[in-house]
């Protein structure tokens, strides 16, 4: 994955970060018909998010924004693997949020509501429905499930390959360990990017550099809405198959699935300030463990493989940052994701459309850069993040 040969002198486009969210851009712009489009990542491959993440894919959540566009990435999900000539291993096994408070349940009812108005197939399952769906889910605790049915999830490795490999069969120029150490303008607009001595020329930067969005974003000298946010997983001894779907704990802040190895990996939220670090701690931990021990009893004398954390770029209300930045002509954001793996199909198509053909799609338009400026935040309730004063 890396190259030593010389930057090129010029390129139409420079994407910096080479995450899911940089090169499903990349690919969607070369598949568009744009050429000499260069990705430029500090990191090596797969090091940040998208090679770190719980693999989950959501077709819906509980606000209309927030549906309206993962709905799309998740049907691009479903035929991922043709577009790119490429297998993403994507499993449409479906995706099961479940209430423990009254609270929540009625969240989900609300939930509901919108899925109907947005056209999304989910329900809220009866308490036999339940039982076929998770039979090992320690029911006494539930108040309330919605089934989304065509969810699922796809290991990492597998689309960050397809992407990379597409990429490349369109011709575009991958740089790992590369980094971006200045992003230059000229007359008020975007006119090239420095790795190191080396200079690129070009009137188009895309920033998709996941944790490192505001650093790059200072770099341009423009500001940039939110910080870096560690999250963590783990992944438990293979069992025989106990979880069906992928699974959202809403009242716990956390998610799980059951590879086809057996493992059960996710992770779980805690009461803590955001780190900006890859360490990872016992409480995150702990409550993980408790999560899965209550809730899955079955799961009680698993041991624990192994456990990471990751970092991702955390806007006020969580949502995504995409589209064009308003005081930089010719630059243009995908910032902001804590879903940005299952965002990531739907993300380079529409920021692809908006970069090469100036069509602004009104899926992404709710996620505007300068929405907090403007007071339009986008309110989600449905997430499994914990929200910091």
């Amino acid at each position: 994955m890396i190259q030593s040969k010389p930057l090129p002198k010029d390129a139409e486009v420079v994407i910096v970060g080479g995450g899911i969210q940089g090169l499903s851009i990349a690919f969607n712009l070369a598949d568009m018909g744009m050429r000499n489009i260069l990705v430029l990542d500090a990191g090596y491959w797969q090091g940040g998010a998208s090679g770190r993440n719980g693999t989950l894919v959501r077709g819906a959540f509980s606000s209309p924004e927030w549906t309206r566009f993962f709905a799309h990435s998740s049907k691009l999900w479903i035929g991922l693997s043709k577009r790119l000539g490429q297998n993403v291993m994507y499993s449409q096994r479906g995706y099961t949020q479940i209430a423990e408070q009254n609270s929540t349940a009625q969240m989900l009812q609300r939930t509901m509501e919108v899925h109907k108005d947005c056209g999304i197939n989910s329900s809220i399952l009866t308490d036999a429905e339940l039982r076929r769906v998770l039979p090992a889910l320690a029911h006494e605790r539930v108040s309330a499930a919605l089934h989304l049915p065509d969810s699922g999830c796809a290991p990492h490795h597998a689309a960050m390959y397809a992407y990379h490999k597409a990429c490349e069969e369109r011709g575009v120029d991958i740089r790992y360990r590369s980094e971006v150490t200045s992003i230059d303008n000229s007359g008020g607009k975007i006119s090239g990017v420095c790795v190191g001595e080396s200079r690129v020329n070009t009137q188009i930067v895309v920033l998709a550099g996941g944790a490192e969005s505001n650093s790059l974003a200072q770099l341009a000298g423009v500001p940039l809405d939110g910080y870096p946010m560690r999250l963590e997983a783990m992944a438990l001894e293979p069992t025989r198959p106990l979880i069906g779907p992928a699974v959202a704990l809403l009242d716990r802040l956390c998610y799980m699935h059951q590879t086809p190895r057996g493992e059960v990996v996710g992770g779980a939220e805690v009461a803590e300030r955001p780190q900006n670090t890859l360490n990872a701690d016992v409480p995150v931990m702990a409550a993980t463990a408790k999560a899965y021990l209550e809730m899955f009893p079955q799961l009680g004398e698993a041991r624990i493989l192994r456990q990471w954390a990751g970092l991702v770029h955390i806007s006020k209300d969580f949502g995504p940052l995409m589209g064009a930045h308003h005081q930089m002509p010719g630059l243009f954001i995908s910032a902001g994701w804590c879903y940005g793996y299952a965002g990531g199909p739907a993300a380079g198509e529409l920021m692809a459309k908006l970069i090469f053909k100036g069509e602004l799609d009104d899926r992404i338009k709710p996620f505007a850069v300068d929405r907090f400026e403007r007071n339009k935040p986008v309110v989600e309730p449905g997430i499994v993040l914990r929200h910091f004063d």
